[in-house]
C-alpha cells in the first residue's frame, strides 16, 4: 500500500467515528431534554361542597304524658307532632286563671343560622279528638320569647285568637343556639267574649291545638 492510498482511508475512518459520536450525542441530548414534573391538588371546600344539616328541634317529651325531658331534644317533624304537657289544661273553665308552658327550642345546625316562626294549627278531628268551634273561638293565646344572639329584643304577643297566632315571627337563632318560647292560654267567659252562646255550652268541650315552630336557614 502506498502512502498516497493510506491517507483517504484514515480520513474515512475518522469521518465514521465522528458520525458514530454524533449519534451518541444526539441520543444523549434526547434523554437530558425531558422536563421535570410536579402537581398540586386542592379539594374545594374544607368539608366538601354543601351545608351542614339544618335542623330545628324542640324539647323531648314523654310520648304519653307529654312531660318534658330537659336537656334532651326531639324532631317532632311529623304531622301528628308530639305531646307536651300543659298543666291545668283539663281544669280550664270560662274566666279561670291562664295556664302556660315554656317550650325549649333550638337550632341544631352547627354552621347555619335560622329564622323562627310560630303558628297554631288545629289537629284533624279524629276519634275523640274533636275540636269544638265555640270553645276554640273562646280561647286566647299569648306568647313570649327572650332576646337571642340574633335578635336582641324580647318579643311577645298578648290575647290573640287562634287565627291571629299564625306565622308569627319569633327571634332568630344562631347556629347551635337554644331559646324558650312561653305559650299562655286562657278561656274567656261569656261576658268578656260577648258570644251568643252561654258559658255552660262549653262544658265538656275541647280544642286540640298544635304549636308549630318553623324555621328557614340563614
Amino acid at each position: 500500500m502506498t502512502i498516497e492510498n493510506a491517507q483517504p482511508r484514515r480520513r474515512s475512518s475518522r469521518k465514521r467515528a465522528f458520525l458514530a459520536l454524533g449519534a451518541v450525542v444526539a441520543v444523549g441530548a434526547g434523554i437530558t431534554a425531558a422536563a421535570f414534573t410536579d402537581f398540586a391538588n386542592l379539594n374545594l371546600g374544607a368539608n366538601g361542597i354543601g351545608a351542614d344539616q339544618y335542623n330545628i328541634q324542640v324539647v323531648d317529651t314523654d310520648p304519653v304524658t307529654g312531660v318534658q325531658n330537659p336537656g334532651s331534644w326531639q324532631e317532632a317533624d311529623t304531622p301528628a307532632g308530639a305531646p307536651i304537657e300543659l298543666v291545668g289544661a283539663q281544669t280550664l273553665f270560662p274566666g279561670s286563671a291562664a295556664i302556660s308552658v315554656d317550650i325549649p327550642v333550638r337550632n341544631a345546625s352547627t354552621t347555619l343560622g335560622s329564622t323562627l316562626t310560630l303558628t297554631l294549627a288545629q289537629l284533624p278531628d279524629a276519634g275523640a279528638n274533636v275540636t269544638d268551634a265555640n270553645y276554640l273561638s273562646s280561647l286566647r293565646f299569648s306568647y313570649a320569647q327572650a332576646a337571642t344572639s340574633v335578635d336582641g329584643t324580647a318579643i311577645s304577643g298578648t290575647d290573640l285568637t287562634f287565627a291571629q297566632l299564625n306565622d308569627v315571627a319569633l327571634n332568630g337563632l344562631a347556629a347551635g343556639e337554644e331559646s324558650s318560647v312561653t305559650i299562655t292560654v286562657r278561656l274567656l267567659d261569656q261576658a268578656e267574649s260577648g258570644a251568643a252562646f252561654d258559658d255552660n255550652s262549653l262544658n265538656g268541650a275541647k280544642a286540640f291545638v298544635q304549636a308549630q315552630f318553623n324555621g328557614t336557614s340563614v
